[in-house]
């Protein structure tokens, strides 16, 4: 396997290399200082290779608005200094090419995107290679499948106005071994409740094994692809989730429990039958679920629930599947509620006191609405959830200048990233733990650019980074923490939580003890190796990348 780096790109001044405090048998290996531009930022590390590591590098603006526009790509050696610098947009491709996808496959680094060639060429997605020393193209555009069929007029009455994004995904799942890869076209829009998804399985050399077309049902308009995967016997799950209609077109939902439906698609035989399964708890609702595969083909599905008489939006405990991916039936099956120690974690004395209250006195407690971000299979079979805290919103107000009568409305958007949770379970789906680790990142007006975490599995610990605020470093998880806003730079630290096997959470910062107010932006933070990370930090008009490496005999607590 390759060696895992997850890449802290630190933005620091010289004098940060000395006396900072890290993870234990950690070491950390700086690049090159570099200028920070105010309109430009590193997205994400697209790929790896012996040579070093490719990111992406997009305006700001661009990267809010999630721009399908072919972005630089940059390339940095294995010392993280930045060897070139390339415009893929200058690049010679025909049509007006969207970008979707960079990978490094079979030794060869694939840029892939979508165009409309012309000429008699079929609109779609298409890939090409580019040369790994001068990031130039390597060869010509090859097609890998075609477009989402134009079946309706785009907009009202063919006026071209859109009421909602209509424009097709593609996905890329490639499998651990490369051996693989798993493309997943999704329809931009449900049709008569309805989503249509193209899927395509490669080889290594990325030809076709198999082609299937699959429809998602859906109890309204509204649905999602959650997650997709390959399983170890060759079959391919799906995972989608859609609103009812009562939920879905009604306003007042916002301010009511959210509820989805979660159907499991699994694609069998070389592609030739697909088994479509309907989940759910009975007298529990599904906030939040995610899939992932171990190496005996089994599949597990999970995360978080609430009761289904709850009004409000909140979360009651985990479940666990375990599932046989040939045919969908269920091995395993368990629910659990949060514990005294979960649900007070990161509250005020106070509130801890009147939760454990209610516990004892056999009520029903429920605590803040969680996503869930991924579910990571540990070397051991272990299965950890993994998930977040989180809110956003919009206020509004309304007024006139004076003596104008014109009256202007403006919104406010609210960002409110709280902790990070984080359940462990057996092979079978006993959960042994679960945990938070506290965090309050809270801003208005900017995406939550600076907001969320990053998590890397070392030695079958679980590493996590994000923004914090130099008050919390020693935090012990007993009452609530100091805030972090991206505009409090004397406040600013970054900080790497550790988590063992035995639900053992020990916070440690990136930063430096005199010059410490380090910023991350938590999608640049990457694993990629078995015992290394690279990590994304800036200091005022200062970047920095880095390396994080592990020592590999530093095995997670039995």
């Amino acid at each position: 396997m390759k060696k895992a780096t997850l890449f802290l790109c630190l933005c620091m001044v010289h004098s940060f290399l000395f006396g900072q405090r890290l993870p234990e048998n950690a070491q950390l290996k700086w690049g090159n200082e570099m200028k920070f531009n105010k309109k430009m930022t590193l997205s994400e590390i697209a790929a790896t290779d012996e040579s070093g590591y490719y990111l992406i590098k997009r305006k700001i603006r661009q990267e809010l608005q999630e721009s399908k526009k072919l972005p630089y790509l940059e390339k940095y050696d294995l010392n993280l200094r930045m060897v070139k610098s390339a415009d893929l947009s200058k690049l010679d491709l025909a049509g007006k090419p969207n970008f979707e996808h960079i990978m490094q496959w079979n030794n060869q680094l694939w840029l892939f995107f979508t165009t409309d060639p012309g000429k008699g060429e079929q609109e779609g997605l298409y890939r090409v290679a580019l040369d790994a020393q001068n990031l130039r193209l390597a060869g010509k555009s090859q097609f890998v499948m075609a477009a989402e069929d134009k079946k309706a007029k785009p907009g009202i009455g063919g006026l071209g106005i859109n009421l909602r994004i209509t424009s097709p995904k593609f996905h890329f799942y490639p499998t651990p071994d490369e051996s693989k890869l798993l493309i997943v076209r999704e329809s931009g829009e449900v049709r008569k409740k309805q989503k249509e998804v193209s899927l395509l399985l490669a080889d290594q050399q990325l030809n076709p094994i198999w082609t299937r077309d699959e429809t998602l049902q859906a109890d309204s308009d509204e649905l999602e692809l959650v997650n997709a995967l390959l399983d170890s016997n060759g079959n391919v799950h799906l995972l989608s989730k859609s609103q009812p209609a009562d939920v879905a077109y009604k306003i007042t939902s916002l301010f009511r429990q959210e509820r989805y439906f979660f159907t499991l698609v699994s694609i069998t035989g070389d592609g030739k039958k697909a088994l479509h399964k309907n989940i759910n708890l009975a007298e529990y609702q599904i906030n939040a679920a995610n899939i992932q595969v171990n190496e005996e083909g089994h599949l597990y599905f999970g995360g978080f629930y609430t009761e289904e008489g709850k009004a409000n939006k909140s979360t009651g405990g985990t479940y666990f599947l375990k599932i046989d991916g040939n045919n969908q039936t269920v091995l395993h099956q368990q629910t659990e509620a949060f514990d005294v120690a979960f649900l007070t974690r990161g509250l005020s004395e106070g509130k801890a006191k009147k939760t454990s209250k209610k516990l004892k006195k056999g009520k029903s407690v429920e605590d803040s609405y969680f996503f869930l971000d991924e579910i990571i299979v540990k070397s051991d079979g272990s299965v950890a959830f993994v998930g977040e805290d989180r809110h956003e919103w919009v206020t509004s107000s309304t007024g006139s200048a004076t003596g104008s009568g014109i009256h202007t409305t403006t919104n406010t958007f609210h960002y409110d990233y709280g902790s990070i949770v984080i359940a462990e379970f057996d092979p079978n789906g006993t959960r042994k733990w679960a945990k938070k680790i506290v965090k309050n990142q809270v801003s208005t007006g900017d995406e939550g650019f600076f907001f969320s975490y990053s998590v890397s599995m070392i030695n079958n610990n679980l590493y996590f980074v994000f923004n914090d605020n130099v008050k919390n470093l020693g935090y012990n998880g007993k009452g609530k923490v100091a805030r972090f806003t991206p505009k409090s730079y004397k406040e600013h630290m970054m900080s790497v939580a550790t988590l063992d096997s035995k639900g053992a959470v020990s916070r440690s910062s990136l930063s430096i003890n005199s010059n410490r107010n380090l910023m991350t932006i938590t999608p640049v933070n990457t694993q990629t190796g078995d015992f290394e990370m690279v990590v994304y930090g800036q200091y005022k008009k200062k970047y920095r990348l880095a390396r994080l490496a592990f020592d590999p005999q530093m095995l997670a607590a039995d």
